[in-house]
Order: C-alpha cells, then structure tokens, then sequence
C-alpha cells in the first residue's frame, strides 16, 4: 500500500513538475507577446474606436480609401471609405525616422517616403521609398538615397506621385531638381527630366510628372511653371500682389481643370490659381469655414488636402479628417477611426495575452508552492526559490525606480539648460534686422543669413554631433501675430504662422523666459523660448531652442540599460554572497534533514549527530527522543489498521462518514444513489462438483485476485462476495463500471489462455450493471458485524446478471444506468428493448455492452446493430412477419447472436399462433 502511494505521488509529482514547465514556458511568450504590443494596452479591450492625432499627410486610393500619416509622422493609418481601419503601419525602432510623403496606386498598394534621421533626430541621414501592399505588409524597398549631412528634418527626395502605371518623384539637389520615375510594370528606373533652378531661388515643393506641366514652389513664396526645354516662368504672386505680402503657398497640386491649387499658409485657405483668368486668384477654402465645422477641433491649421474629379476636396487638420463638397458646403468630418473586426481581435488578443500572463504567474506560483515549496527538497533550494525571485524583481523596481528618478530630472535639466541657451537670444539675434524682414521674398537676403548664421553660434560647429539633436528657431512678432522667420527644419517656410498660446504670450508681453514641452504633427519636443530686442529695447521676437524629447528619452534610456546593467551585475554579487552563506549556515540543517530521511526511509536505529550549540542541535535530540515513542505507536497502528482493511474496506468507512474501523457501530447506515454491478461464473455449481473443496477455494481466490484489482482500478466497491463471483458499488460515475466491465471480459481472454496451457477449462463470466438508490450499513450483532447492501435495486441486478447467458450478453446494463452516462456514445452498445423479468411487474429495458465480446462476435454485432434495433421496434409494434425477417437477416451475418434468435422464435411462435391479451411488446426471458 505504502509503495503504490509512493508511486502514485511520485506520478503526481512529476506531472505537477510537467504542468509547471509548460505554463512557465506559456508565460513567458504571453509576456512577451503583451511587451511587444504593450501600445495596444493603452486602449481599453472594448474600444471600438481611437481619435486621430498629429496628422501630417493624406493619400486617397480610387476607391474612396484613405491613408493617412499620424501620430507625429510615426504611423500610417488606412481608412475605409466608411471610416473603418483597414491596417496601421508602424516605424521600426532605432534612429528616428519619419513617414514624410505617401502616394497610392490602382491597386490599393502604399508607396512611402520613410526619412530616417541622425541619432539625434535633426539631420538626415537616408531616405527610401517603400513599397506596401494593399494589406499593409512590407512588399520591397523601391529606391534608396544617402543624405547630404546637411539637409534638416526633410530630405532631398521631393512629390511622391503616382499617375496610370508609373511612379514619379524628384531629387533636390542644389541648384538642379531631378524627375525619377518608375514603370510599376516593368520596373525599370528613368530620369525623363531635369531642370535648373534660376538663380537665387531655392527650392521649397515640386508637383507634376510630365514635362511641361511641372511646378514648383520656392522658399521666396513664388510658383514657378517649368517648360518642355527645363525653362522656368513665375506663375504667383500675380501682378498687382504687394511685394511684401506674407502669403505662402504650400502643398501645390494641379485640378482636373489645369488649376494650381494650394493652401495659402498666411491666410489658412486652399486657393486655386488660374494664371490666364483676369481674376486669377479664388479661394475654395477659408479659416472661418473650417473654424464653424470643426469647432472642436484641436487646430484649424490645413494640413494637406485632396481634390476629387467633381470639385469635392478631403482637408486634412490635425486631429481629424472634412469633407467638402463642390458647392463648399462641409459634409463630414471623421475625427474617430472603428476598429475592423481583425482589429478588435487582436486588441482583445493583447489583453488576453496580458490577462492570461496574470493567471499564469498566479498559477506558477501556485504550482511552485505546491510541487517546490511544499515537496521535501532541500531547504536552501527552497529559500533561492523563494528569495531569488525577490531580489530580481525588487532590483528591476530599484532600477526602473532610478531610471524615472534620473529621466525626470534629466528632461528639467535640459529644461534648465535650454532657458540658460534661450536666454542669450538677445544677444545673439538682432532685433532690428528682424524687423526688416517684412514676407517670404526677404529669403536668404543678408538679413536672414545673419540671423541664420547667427542662430548656430551656440553650437560650435554645425554638425550632428556637435549639436547633439539641438535645434533653434526664430519667430517674428509682428501686429500682435507670430510667425516663423528661420527654423532648423527645412520643411518649414519662412513666415508661416505661429499660434499666440499661454506659454509664449508672457515672453513676447512680459519678457518672461519659459519653457515646456508640446506635441505636434512632426513630433514631441521639449523647448525654452525668450525674446528677442529691437535696439529701442522693444521686444520683435522669440528666440526658441530645443530637443527632439522622443530622442531625448532614447538617451535616456541608453543610460536606462546602463543602469540596467549594474544593477544587475550588483544582483549577481549579492545572489552570490547569499548562496555561499546560506549554503554554510543550513550545514546543520542538512544533517538533520539526512538522518531524518535514514529515519523515514525504514531505518529507525539511525540517529541524528549535531556538532552545533545552537537551536538545530536541540532539534536533533528532542527529534530522538520522539522517534522512540513514535516508532512503538506506528508498529501497533500499522498491524491494526492492516488486519481491519482486510475485513472491512476502507471506502465503506468514508461513505458512512466514520474515520476507521474504530468509530462503527452497529446501525450506521447511509442511503445512496450507486451504481451496482453484478459479477459471476457461469456453470460454476458444475465445474465446482468435479473440484475438492480445498481445489474450490484455490480457484476462487485466485480468480478474485485476478480480477478484484480490475475493479478497484476504476474507484469500485467490492461490496460482497457472492461464491462463484462478487458484488460491486461504483459512487462516481456509470462509466467507470462500464470500464471496468469490460476490463474483466478482457482480462478473461488471458486468464482462459492460462486455463488452457494447464489444460484446464475456460470460463465464463456475465456481468450486469444497474443504477438506483440503495441502502449501505452496518448489520449484524455487538459481537459480529458486518458491512451491507440492502436494495431490491441489488436484486435485480442479480437477477439480470442471470439473464445475461440465454441474451448472449456479456455485459448486460439497465437504461437507467444508460442514461446517467454522459457520452454513452463511447462504448460500443446495442438495444435489447424491453424484457420482462420474473416477480417485477414493470419490464425492464436493457442494452448490450459488446465492446468485451471476442473480436468475431463484435464484429457482428457492430454490423447488425442497426438492423436488430429495427427489428426490436418492429416486434414492440406487433409486425411480426417483418420483424422475424429482420432477425433472419442478422443471423445470417452473425450466427452466434442468441438474443436475435431467441427473438427470432418468439416473432414466428407470435406470427403463428399470434400473443396474448396481455402482450406488451416485451421479450419474455425463461
């Protein structure tokens, strides 16, 4: 018994250790799966829907589909024409880099103009063009170029556009504007084109893609048409336009019409320019408009637009996308995206990752308690277990703790730093040659190259390394307005408006110093503005300095794995040193634990030695001591409780609520619904006659012990022995006596092959099983007891059992213990129908378990099954003549089934000489 429980914990042990390897192994990818996509828990698992932010450029395919570029040039987002999202791109990790144009062809494929960035986030280091599919998936990279180490923020690769089959885009380079183009069937590279700049113009936007048609605009605020010959004309300002006017088009498009179209950045309008007009200038757009339908709106401020064939245009703002048609009326503004369905799930695929890591690490814990901490191991293990984990986790904290210490005052040091830079404005930039810088056409006069040149005097030298991703920018006041003048981004234009805000109307109001961080289409920054003096000692500008703040935190956290790294050595030398002295100090314990597993192991004469003075020591000898009156006691209980198991199973103590043998008494009773199971020997009163009464004995113990385990095996009650065979209660489940059942009809075929070998005959076995309530307890007298089944459910089940041989039946089972199954369907059965059984008033409908049967009878009966169901219907319905026809026909495939030919003869008795008054469709059994 003691081995089998051995065994039986051991087997438990070692699938317990099984479940915790594979859950460690599941929690350690759901975490990782949640870490990689741990953005998509900063929305909550039921959110249908994200608001768009920081959005810089759209693209429209021709089916209505919108691709737009966000979250600070970070992201592309593609949306249905319903406003559902179809597939979100994301930059890889790195340098910064920066989605900066996209285009999208027939086929609904993205193209990309990706800028990736010094390490510091200010010049470029390289451009591509990328090519997506229309899922979303990376097809190829196109075309690649190395930038110039000079170039700010925006490359040289200019207008992404895609028109029939081929890809167009520009080089800058210089004075000289390059077309490249790209047949995307072919895929063959052309330079169709070139052109020069004239002089002293300097490149801003370029649109077009056949020569002849193509424009451009320039950092002076002209549009500029190009001829078939590369010849350059001025299209705007038209002729009567001030000279110091501030109007500056950007993002130049071409209507269906032949019409330039652009957003006038001074005014916030999309303007059409037709030169051959004598009005030429109209605007389809203004400010008002966009601030009466979007008055929510983060900003007003036109980011791109898009025109349509029928004269509707998409704008483009910050935080959301306007529909206007052609007549000017806004139709409607999306500043929401739905989630697709693919999208919803892999939401609730992160928080279920993220959820499910939870569970997980409770579980493991829970697993380690059970399998580690609560299994005799040893008890250093058991403290690295428990203390290990403790001092990781404590210094991951200590050092995320330091880290968030450190980044914090990092972010106010720079802070402070670039207030002290900021500061030194007024002394750097010339207030009065601000001034004189009335519109875009003052580019690059010698005003602005002083003041330009005079805005990297802080940097020693103009060069990525130098200025470590710092920037500056100069803004004019002017008319209580704010406008860029000279910024370290080359895609911003001279005299673009700047909004007047809380942070900066103290410095050009007060003189104030003030510095924070904001976030826009190009990204996050942290930054300190100043003002800037005319030599009467009015303020005219703002002097601003500052960092990209993503690159910022990307230092920081170079400093992070650094910290990281230490700590994590420190958790070494500390792990080490802990281990070492634990090991030393728990020298006693060891001992003790070796001489107490000598002790439970059987050897009760070893003792325990403890060279120690402390309370390990003291242990050892009260341990001593104790294990001498424990050893007595264990010797007596043992053989009592091995006699009395004998005589009285263990299980008939536990339904009748009684810890042992010792707490029955006579009357204990306990009424339960249970499964009953019939087992005996055919023709044993026979084959008994020809054996001694000691050759009798022999026989029926070793049959027993042959199959008595069978039954224990699946939870069964030996209840009673019944001479030639034995009574069974299984309290579970129905299925565990079918199992067992058929366990024995196998077990037979080997012992009848033993029989054989010592030429002795075979046997047979019938077994039937029934369900019902029943009455277990303790009958007899004060000086003889005895455990018993009272239930006229138990005689009936003996009764069946009977029966079983003249069926053919090996395994005969009531449907009501059919029915208490639940997958019946597991094992392989037959319906006998209703049979009548002598002294019962009510027939009793029974099945055939045949999945113990030999191999050739199961295989006919599994064959006729169908067919001698049918035949039991048509007999319960009184057709004979059909009926004995059905059974004829299963006899000829499996001549040994006595139930179909007992049925046989009862349907051609009844269709001969017809049945009694009383006949109720049920098979009379003598």
């Amino acid at each position: 018994m003691k081995r089998k429980k051995s065994r039986s914990s051991l087997h438990n042990r070692s699938i317990g250790l099984s479940w915790l390897a594979i859950l460690t192994v599941c929690l350690i990818g759901l975490t990782t799966y949640a870490a990689i996509h741990s953005s998509e828990l900063k929305q909550g698992p039921t959110q249908t829907n994200i608001p768009l932010s920081n959005l810089s450029a759209m693209a429209e395919d021709t089916s209505g589909g919108v691709y737009v570029i966000s979250s600070a040039k970070q992201q592309i987002e593609a949306i249905d024409k319903d406003g559902t999202l179809k597939y979100r791109i994301n930059q890889k990790s790195g340098n910064r880099r920066n989605f900066s144009e996209i285009a999208v062809d027939d086929s609904g494929r993205l193209y990309v103009i990706n800028t990736e960035l010094d390490t510091y986030g200010l010049y470029v280091n390289a451009e591509e063009i990328i090519r997506y599919t229309s899922a979303g998936k990376l097809d190829k990279v196109l075309f690649q170029w190395k930038g110039d180490n000079t170039s700010k923020r925006i490359g040289q690769l200019r207008s992404l556009q895609i028109k029939g089959d081929t890809l167009s885009f520009f080089i800058s380079r210089q004075n000289e504007v390059q077309q490249k183009q790209l047949s995307l069937v072919s895929g063959k590279w052309e330079q169709p084109f070139a052109f020069q700049l004239p002089p002293n113009r300097y490149l801003s936007e370029v649109y077009g893609t056949e020569p002849g048609a193509i424009y451009y605009t320039t950092k002076r605020g002209a549009i500029y048409s190009v001829a078939s010959d590369g010849t350059s004309s001025r299209l705007y300002p038209v002729a009567g336009m001030e000279q110091t006017r501030k109007n500056f088009p950007e993002r130049l498009k071409l209507d269906g019409n032949g019409s330039l179209t652009f957003v006038d950045r001074s005014i916030n309008a999309v303007t059409r320019l037709t030169p051959d007009l004598t009005s030429p200038i109209s605007l389809l757009l203004e400010e008002k408009t966009l601030t009466a339908a979007a008055p929510l709106a983060e900003s007003v401020e036109i980011g791109d637009f898009h025109l349509h064939a029928d004269g509707s245009m998409d704008i483009l703002l910050a935080d959301r996308i306007m529909k206007q048609s052609s007549n000017g009326a806004v139709t409607s503004l999306t500043d929401q995206i739905t989630f697709s369905g693919s999208e919803q799930f892999r939401l609730w695929l992160v928080w279920g990752a993220a959820a499910g890591s939870v569970l997980l690490l409770i579980a493991v814990c829970w697993l380690i308690y059970l399998h580690v901490m609560r299994r005799r191991i040893s008890f250093f293990l058991k403290q690295m277990v428990a203390f290990v984990p403790l001092i990781i986790v404590s210094m991951i904290v200590l050092s995320n703790s330091i880290y968030d210490g450190f980044s914090g005052k990092m972010e106010e040091e720079m802070k402070r730093e670039l207030s002290v830079l900021a500061q030194s404005g007024k002394y750097i930039i010339d207030g009065d040659r601000l001034e004189r810088l009335t519109s875009p056409n003052d580019f690059m006069n010698v005003d602005y190259q002083e003041i330009k040149q005079r805005m990297n005097v802080l940097f020693q030298h103009d060069s990525s390394i130098d200025r470590r991703g710092l920037y500056s920018t100069v803004y004019k006041y002017e008319n209580g307005k704010l406008y860029i003048i000279a910024d370290d981004d080359d895609g911003v234009n001279m005299f673009k408006p700047f909004p007047l805000t809380e942070n900066n109307l103290p410095v050009v109001e007060q003189g104030q110093v003030m510095s924070g961080s904001w976030e826009d289409a190009n990204g996050q920054w942290t930054y300190a503005i100043a003002p800037v003096y005319n030599s009467k000692g009015a303020i005219v500008g703002i002097y601003e300095t500052g960092r990209d703040l993503n690159v910022l935190r990307t230092e920081n956290s170079t400093i992070n794995r650094s910290i990281f790294k230490n700590i994590t050595i420190i958790t070494i030398l500390i792990l080490l040193v802990f281990m070492i002295s634990s090991y030393f100090l728990l020298a006693s314990l060891r001992k003790l634990r070796k001489s107490v597993t000598e002790i439970t192991n059987g050897n009760w004469d070893a003792e325990v030695h403890i060279r120690s003075s402390d309370e390990v020591a003291d242990l050892g000898q009260q341990f001593n001591l104790m294990v001498r009156h424990i050893r007595q006691y264990i010797n007596d209980i043992t053989a009592f409780s091995e006699a009395s198991f004998r005589f009285v199973p263990q299980q008939v103590f536990k339904y009748l609520g009684k810890r042992g043998i010792l707490d029955v008494h006579l009357g204990d009773q306990v009424q339960q619904n249970m499964v009953v199971m019939v087992t005996k020997l055919r023709t044993f009163y026979e084959m008994s006659k020809r054996l001694t009464p000691k050759e009798n004995f022999n026989f029926m113990n070793s049959f027993l012990s042959r199959f008595g385990p069978l039954v224990r095996k699946e939870n069964g009650l030996i209840s009673n022995y019944l001479g030639a065979g034995f009574m069974t209660l299984f309290p579970n489940r129905t299925e565990e006596a079918i199992k067992a059942a058929i366990a024995i009809r196998k077990e037979l075929v080997a012992y009848n092959g033993h029989r054989g070998k010592t030429n002795k005959s075979p046997v047979d076995i019938g077994i039937a099983i029934h369900k019902g309530p029943l009455m277990l307890g303790i009958i007899g007298e004060e000086t003889k007891m005895e455990s018993n089944v009272i239930s006229d459910d138990v005689t009936l089940t003996s009764k069946l059992e009977e029966l079983s041989e003249p069926l053919g039946v090996s395994i005969l089972v009531t449907r009501e213990a059919m029915a208490s199954m639940d997958s019946p369907e597991r094992f392989q059965y037959r319906w006998l129908g209703r049979i009548h059984i002598e002294g019962k008033e009510e027939a009793v409908e029974l099945y055939d378990i045949y999945e113990g049967d030999s191999e050739l009878l199961r295989s006919g009966k599994d064959k006729t099954k169908k067919l001698f169901e049918h035949g039991i219907r048509l007999y319960q319905e009184g057709r004979f003549f059909d009926a004995r026809e059905t059974f004829v026909e299963v006899i000829k495939w499996n001549r040994m089934d006595k139930a179909a030919k007992l049925y046989f003869y009862l349907c051609d008795e009844y269709f001969q000489r017809g049945t009694a008054v009383d006949w109720n469709g049920t098979l009379a059994v003598s």
